[in-house]
């Protein structure tokens, strides 16, 4: 999006000049509010236990595991062992840490340890100084020494060529060493299988139980923000300064403490051998457990990386914690059951939930259920003025409930239209609304009870929502648009032609009466008798839209099935005045801590903002909490790339320094990822080739880049990200190449040729006047004949000129060809889409245009080969190519672009439906057995639209809506 910087630029501007409002900080947010993700064997991890992890600068996290080191982007892992490394001796690998330096040291179960620097693998073993190759954890210092922590032989330290070992000897209290740890003076210290050693220089100083630890074994070392030492023992956590320990806590339990983290904010975070883990803080000891969703009890590794993400290392997988924006009430914090219809703030700071299977009040981090109401599937809440407490229920009517039990029930057969009540709303006069799936009725009003329905003007018995507003007006939204009641007058509110739209879920007024309406197409605004609409032909991501809620700052929050969708307030209204070519939005779901990103809708209230500025949403699994005033502090930075692989011809090549390729280079694939990890499938990518298309390509989420028959010339590829909230970062990662031009290629070869042939021409041209003149007289009719040679010759010289100018165009139309498929390449492409838009527009007639991506395409790569993957891109293309009303071109990689020109979106939709259909029934047996192929299209039109090239991302976005839909379809 253009204008995703000015967003993110200016909402942090904005936040950041508000006052704190009550809210969660980082340290004070309950440990079972973060957002939490698990890995295993089965995403990747070539083993569940992991024993340590680390950072390298450039952004990569790197897990010990029992089978190998494990490097992570985000996206996928990749293992380094003794049989992919050949500097590692183990594959076993007991720790990992990153030196000032930045180098990775890797400690090994038996061979040593091996540490990765810019220049590549060196190891240490035995034979390099170290006392023994079982060692248990290793680290570079400030000064670039390596220590080692030995099985059984105390520590090793390595300074360039000279090893230098402690032992019992030397004054170590145990030749069992566990853990090393440097702090800020220099000095390391040693965790032993007897206490704590320290050593600066050559001097080892030793801490046992006359120093206040306990018998035994010290596994786990942590400075804290103060300078105090932190040690995890077998029998506790014990702190030290001046020399003398202690119990750290009296509520950290006695037991073996296996591994230690400080985080930023000072926080410890514990990880026990058999008690999960603990974090100690602001809000005292803090558990997390198995029952918690912890994978295993033991916990071998903590780690906090830059983002402020906790990784955790168990037994039975790898864990994240993350801070974000929403937390989650469900039921691990007490909520009778997570799926949440309805809420409501009451007096006292406390928030009535409704679920299906009762009613809970909320108050100080805690729920607890209301009396009576245990057995009621909750869909509405709405209080009196009396204080009463009236509950609409999915099957058992509505009840009133006071001073702890329920006090009335209405049923239906006694008033009530149906037993299922949805909305309920108090009006000035104090008579009650309540809207049931069979009509609305009115209690308490002049003439007593009413029930109104589609006979009294209502557009459909099937109350969704109810609203009072500010003129005193009653606003009902039902399955098939809205009515406003004020007095005994209804009248109804058409919105069908706001794209067909018919369910009105929930409605909010603004202070000048402006009403905007959820609604199963979007948002709707009405105003001054007039209706806009914010959906998704202006950019909303999704259709249906639950609640509408605005924050203290005027800006929108949409509930959907999809998410929250936050969007500023001059965004949706210069949107709704069609003033804005584009929505721009955020969109929030369960990366960003939401328990579930189906939010609940057609009964409620099922969102609020509660009087702290706080937004509460109603989904699928608890209540979703977010406070827009702590925004700022989840606006990332543009987040780092590196470009992880190049292959050129299907062959890796290393992507560092200058590239010179050789000619007749056919395929260049180049491999990038973005190394952030609280949000990895938030990023977007663009990335653009200088020297071939020096514009900027937006590519989503897609991490790869493919260019064929890309003619001689210097190149330098660079692809940069941009984070949900934040503009594109101004750094972008690059490799730079060069592919050798054939001899015929380069820039002399022509001027060269021409002028030789000009020389060998004069050279015959002498020649033969020369022997004419010797011969003038008697020759007269064989200088004749000769003439005539020569004007043949010349002939012939002419034809081969002209032979070399065809040849000329031959290449030039090879640069437009993809050599894989022989369909026209992208360039060519982009060259047609503007002929044929410029023909569009100055005949006023239609053009479309479609992106098509191969299904699983990356699947079919691995998971056969490339060949099999270049045999399905020939097929795909032979069957795009049959279609003649079609003129086709391969986009890049597994995208095929489909251009229709002067064919309506109608037409093109049916065309790419055929397509879809025969790329489907393609036969590809021979190529793999048991190989399918499908393909997903994104089609757009020109209608509406300014340039050929909104007409494309238009395309691209459609292609991932129907990506997102299931895939094997075609959208737009």
């Amino acid at each position: 999006m253009r204008r995703a910087e000015h967003l993110a630029g200016a909402l942090l501007a904005f936040l950041a000049a508000l006052p704190a409002a009550p809210a969660f900080a980082l340290d004070t947010k309950p440990l079972d509010s973060y957002a939490r993700e698990v890995w295993t064997t089965r995403d990747g991890l070539p083993h569940n236990q992991v024993n340590a992890i680390a950072q390298t600068p450039e952004g990569y996290l790197w897990f010990a595991t029992w089978e190998g080191v494990v490097r992570y982007n985000g996206q996928e892992f990749r293992s380094f062992g003794r049989n992919n490394v050949e500097a590692l001796r183990d594959s076993g690998i007991r720790a990992v840490s990153v030196g000032p330096s930045g180098a990775l040291v890797v400690a090994t179960s038996r061979g040593g340890v091996s540490v990765m620097r810019e220049t590549g693998w060196v190891t240490y073993t035995q034979a390099e100084g170290l006392a023994q190759d079982e060692t248990f954890a290793a680290i570079e210092d400030r000064a670039g020494r390596l220590w080692v922590a030995t099985e059984s032989r105390g520590v090793t330290r390595i300074e360039g060529d000279r090893a230098t070992s402690f032992t019992l000897t030397q004054g170590l209290p145990s030749e069992v060493t566990y853990a090393l740890l440097e702090d800020g003076g220099g000095a390391v210290w040693v965790g032993t299988g007897q206490g704590v050693a320290r050593i600066e220089g050559d001097r080892v100083q030793a801490f046992g139980t006359d120093a206040g630890l306990p018998r035994g074994a010290v596994f786990s070392l942590a400075l804290a923000p103060d300078g105090r030492l932190y040690a995890g023992t077998e029998e506790g956590l014990y702190v030290g300064q001046g020399g003398r320990f202690a119990p750290a806590h009296p509520d950290v339990p006695a037991v073996a403490i296996a591994s230690l983290e400080v985080d930023e904010h000072g926080t410890l975070w514990i990880g026990t051998v058999d008690r999960g883990l603990m974090r100690l803080g602001t809000r005292g000891l803090e558990r997390y457990g198995v029952s918690d969703g912890l994978p295993n009890s033991r916990v071998a590794s903590v780690f906090n990386d830059r983002e402020g993400n906790l990784w955790v290392g168990t037994n039975a997988g790898l864990m994240r914690f993350a801070d974000t924006p929403f937390i989650t009430i469900d039921s691990h914090n007490g909520l009778s059951d997570d799926y949440v219809r309805a809420l409501l703030e009451g007096p006292d700071g406390e928030v009535l939930v409704g679920t299906s299977r009762g009613l809970d009040r909320w108050q100080d981090e805690r729920a607890e259920p209301l009396a009576g109401l245990e057995r009621d599937s909750v869909l509405s809440l709405a209080r009196a003025r009396n204080g009463d407490l009236w509950v609409g229920t999915y099957s058992t009517g509505l009840a009133r409930w006071r001073d702890g039990a329920v006090r009335e029930r209405l049923l239906a057969g006694s008033g009530l239209p149906s037993n299922q009540v949805r909305a309920i709303v108090e009006d000035a006069q104090g008579q009650l609304w309540i809207g049931t799936s069979r009509g609305l009725l009115r209690r308490g009003g002049p003439e007593g009870d009413r029930v109104l329905g589609e006979r009294d003007g209502l557009p459909r018995d099937f109350v969704l929502s109810l609203f009072a507003a500010s003129d005193g007006a009653i606003w009902v939204g039902t399955s098939n648009g809205a009515a406003r009641i004020l007095g005994e007058d209804i009248t109804r509110l058409d919105i069908s032609a706001m794209d067909e739209a018919q369910d009105v879920f929930g409605m909010h007024e603004d202070a000048d009466g402006t009403l905007w309406l959820a609604t199963d197409r979007g948002v709707l605004r009405y105003r001054g008798q007039r209706l806009d609409i914010v959906g998704g032909g202006q950019g909303l991501p999704v259709d249906a839209v639950f609640q509408v809620v605005v924050d203290s700052y005027g800006n929108f929050w949409l509930t959907s099935n999809a998410g929250v969708i936050y969007v500023r307030r001059e965004d949706m209204e210069a949107s709704a005045d069609g003033r804005a070519n584009r929505l721009e939005y955020q969109q929030f779901a369960e990366a960003d801590g939401m328990g579930s990103a189906q939010c609940n809708g057609g009964a409620g209230p099922a969102a609020l903002r509660l009087g702290d500025g706080s937004i509460w949403v109603a989904t699928a699994k608890g209540v979703a909490v977010v406070q827009p005033d702590e925004l700022p502090r989840y606006q990332l930075a543009p987040p780092p790339v590196v470009i992880e692989g190049l292959r050129v011809d299907d062959r890796s090549t290393n992507a560092e320094g200058e590239l010179v390729l050789p000619p007749g280079t056919r395929k260049l694939e180049l491999d990038y990822v973005s190394l952030s990890y609280r949000t990895p499938e938030q990023i977007r990518y663009r990335y653009r080739l200088e020297g071939f298309d020096n514009g900027w390509v937006e590519r989503n989420q897609h991490r790869n880049a493919q260019y064929t028959n890309l003619p001689p010339g210097k190149y330098r590829f660079q692809v940069s990200a941009a984070q949900r909230g934040s503009g594109w970062s101004p750094e972008t990662a690059s490799v730079s190449f060069e592919i050798e031009p054939r001899l015929w290629q380069r820039p002399w070869f022509l001027p060269a040729a021409g002028s030789l042939m000009a020389l060998v021409l004069f050279g015959l041209y002498r020649a033969r006047v020369g022997q004419l003149k010797a011969r003038e007289s008697q020759l007269s009719r064989l200088v004749d004949e000769r003439t005539r040679a020569l004007s043949e010759k010349n002939t012939e010289l002419e034809q081969k000129n002209e032979t070399i100018r065809k040849q000329s165009e031959v290449f030039e139309q090879l640069s437009r060809t993809d050599g894989l498929t022989g369909l026209p390449n992208r360039r060519s492409m982009e060259e047609s889409l503007a002929s044929a838009w410029r023909r569009a527009v100055a005949g006023g007639g239609p053009v479309s245009f479609g992106l098509l991506d191969i299904d699983h395409f990356k699947r079919i790569n691995d998971g056969y080969s490339h060949d099999a993957g270049d045999a399905v891109l020939r097929r795909v293309a032979a069957v795009l190519r049959a279609r003649p009303q079609v003129q086709v071109a391969r986009w890049g990689g597994e995208e095929f672009a489909l251009l229709f020109p002067a064919t309506g979106l109608p037409q093109a939709r049916a065309l790419s439906e055929e397509l879809r259909a025969a790329i489907e029934a393609i036969d590809c047996s021979d190529i793999a057995p048991g190989l399918t192929v499908t393909a997903s299209i994104g089609l757009a039109d020109r209608g509406g639209l300014a340039h050929q090239e909104k007409m494309v991302s238009l395309a691209d976005q459609r292609l991932y809506e129907a990506k997102n839909a299931g895939r094997n379809r075609v959208a737009g």
